[in-house]
């Protein structure tokens, strides 16, 4: 089997990173592949009560409510994500490697499994552990174990 689109989720994380390198070789063998780049941020729902309490902005310093905060904080992780992949992206290029980069909100592995159907990937290369802090606890984490479990394509566990 030819490994021509791979999907890399990505969060900064060691096992990301060498799981992106991993990916990397393959599509240096096949010589003309795609990889698509993933940060999923994690989506954590706004408890109604979260509406009505007030705080100051951390941007604007203005009273508001705590869920219109979160959601400020929420595009700075968007953002952060996507500028984090953005660094990534020349030295992809500089190897030769097709990327698109995709910055998703919602629960990583539910994210990670539509993303790879809707992008028709051939193989999805996954770290074993990611940020969450139980890399230390577990050998393989609740994501990756997921998307191995669910996955409609191959999939590539990297330690």
């Amino acid at each position: 089997m030819t490994f021509r689109k791979i999907l890399v989720p990505y969060d900064g994380s060691k096992p990301s990173e060498a799981a992106l390198k991993h990916a990397v070789s393959l599509l240096k063998l096949v010589k003309s592949g795609k990889l698509v780049l993933l940060n999923i941020v994690q989506e954590i729902p706004i408890p109604p009560m979260m509406f009505e309490s007030r705080m100051r902005s951390t941007k604007t310093g203005e009273e508001t409510s705590v869920a219109a905060v979160w959601k400020e904080l929420h595009q700075d992780l968007k953002s952060a994500a996507q500028k984090m992949l953005s660094e990534k992206k020349p030295d992809l290029e500089a190897a030769g490697v097709e990327v698109k980069m995709r910055v998703e909100v919602g629960y990583p592995s539910d994210r990670i499994l539509a993303i790879a159907d809707e992008e028709d990937v051939d193989l999805i290369v996954i770290g074993n552990v990611g940020l969450s802090g139980f890399s230390k606890l577990r050998a393989i984490g609740s994501v990756s174990r997921t998307v191995s479990e669910k996955a409609k394509c191959p999939v590539l566990i990297v330690h």
